[in-house]
């Protein structure tokens, strides 16, 4: 599953631990004085996601992330190794908007 999404930085983490779904969605990805990076989310949850990289993103950098169904979430860069960072969104997805980005991938998926 791909979809495209966009970052860029803000302040104040959430705490973590929502159960994960594997998707592939190409993304932007924004942090403060960089351009938009693009990237490939593999996985998200209510409380975050993790994406693969070219960029260095510092560990506890402030993004925003552009999603289909979502519009621009913020995140704080929870970790960040060997091309992939896990970030953590500011404030939870509502569980309902999350299943229609699923939806959305999955969907695109299937008609591949």
């Amino acid at each position: 599953m791909r979809i495209a999404a966009r970052m860029a930085v803000e302040t104040v983490p959430v705490e973590r631990g929502s159960a994960r779904r594997p998707v592939e969605m190409n993304a932007t990805m924004r942090a403060q004085s960089y351009h938009g990076i693009n990237v490939v989310v593999r996985n998200l949850s209510e409380q975050g996601f993790m994406a693969e990289t070219r960029s260095d993103i510092a560990e506890g950098s402030f993004v925003r992330l552009k999603l289909p169904c979502l519009g621009t979430v913020l995140a704080r860069i929870a970790w960040s190794k060997c091309g992939q960072v896990g970030g953590e969104f500011l404030n939870a997805v509502n569980p309902l908007r999350l299943q229609q980005v699923l939806g959305i991938t999955a969907a695109g998926q299937t008609a591949h």
